[in-house]
């Protein structure tokens, strides 16, 4: 009896080894779902109805979607750390995916994986391709039509006397308020980072309102409690379709924008799969998909836009070369202390 349990259990674990050495740890992980992650509300509704479903049956992959915030994706990376991430491809706003890459986080994304690399608006790709921008929110002033008559075409019109003690700002931790900032410092200072000027001349604006998100900012128009900030085109699009009078012109100066980027983790161990994904996401047709569904630009210069929406999506194909791109490496650097300055000058 012990000699019969003695020789199964060799021929066991000299199974065990053989398997090991036929790959089945691989075919184990090619089994596991690619994951990615998403924002919640809305957009995950939109990615899990529309989006992954198209993926999955089209490529047979399974995925994984981690709902969240850039805050809780940052500290999640850091924890585990560049050589064994939870996610294989990440999307995150420019400002914060500069933080990521610096600490070695990704790596460049091969035009021979994903071809539709090519057919990109050229502010849509990142130096080298170390990451994508799939599709872009371009923000301006937003201002209630019924409610001013001056009608805002720059930044500048932001200190029109009409305005004083209407206005909506973001607060500086949003993506928003920061790319607000450093507009202004390049509009009146010369370059983004003459961020004292910036100081100077934001304090001009007071007393004014401040939001933390996009979301903030389009009920507090809509309500009537300011009549002119800063906010997307989509958000614009989504409010003039229900029936707001809120409107928003390209300003002359330049558009900034929430940039919708996905990246390659580099200790991803699915970066195959992850190839195929984000070559998905930037396929016309499924651009297509956010434009109908989101009324974002899309960085695909195929993708068609409907002749309905292109007056509320006005910055599109050549037209994106108006949409202001920040250095964030070099803007993130003095992040902290700006943050620290506007919560005590600002607030």
């Amino acid at each position: 009896m012990t000699t019969i349990r003695r020789r199964t259990l060799l021929r066991g674990a000299a199974a065990a080894a053989a398997a090991g050495g036929l790959g089945l740890p691989s075919i184990a992980r090619a089994a596991e779902p690619l994951v990615i992650n998403s924002y919640g509300g809305p957009f995950e509704k939109f990615m899990r109805e529309e989006i992954i479903p198209v993926f999955e049956k089209e490529t047979g992959i399974k995925t994984k979607l981690d709902i969240g915030l850039a805050k809780d994706w940052l500290a999640t990376l850091r924890a585990a750390g560049v050589d064994n991430p939870p996610y294989d491809v990440l999307l995150m706003n420019g400002i914060f995916a500069a933080l990521l890459r610096a600490e070695g986080f990704f790596e460049p994304i091969p035009v021979a994986e994903v071809p539709n690399l090519k057919d990109l608006v050229p502010v849509a790709r990142m130096p080298n391709d170390n990451g994508v921008i799939a599709w872009m929110q371009p923000l301006g002033v937003a201002y209630r039509s019924d409610m001013t008559k001056a009608q805002p075409a720059a930044w500048k019109d932001l200190w029109n006397p009409e305005f004083k003690g209407h206005i909506g700002l973001y607060t500086i931790t949003n993506t928003g308020g920061m790319m607000f900032l450093l507009m202004i410092a390049k509009i009146f200072g010369g370059s983004e980072y003459k961020t004292d000027v910036a100081f100077d001349e934001i304090r001009k604006l007071r007393p004014f309102t401040q939001v933390d998100f996009s979301g903030t900012m389009e009920i507090m128009l809509t309500r009537g409690e300011v009549t002119v900030g800063p906010l997307d085109f989509p958000a614009v699009a989504r409010l003039k379709l229900k029936g707001a009078e809120i409107d928003v012109k390209p300003p002359a100066e330049g558009s900034f924008m929430f940039d919708q980027m996905f990246d390659m983790l580099r200790g991803s161990k699915k970066k195959a799969e992850g190839y195929k994904w984000i070559n998905f996401l930037l396929r016309p047709d499924i651009q297509e998909k956010w434009v109908n569904g989101f009324y974002v630009t899309p960085s695909n210069q195929g993708a068609k836009i409907p002749d309905n929406l292109k007056p509320l999506i006005p910055l599109y194909g050549d037209r994106t070369k108006e949409i202001v791109v920040f250095d964030w490496d070099t803007a993130n650097k003095n992040r902290d202390a700006i943050i620290d300055r506007w919560n005590k000058e600002m607030t």
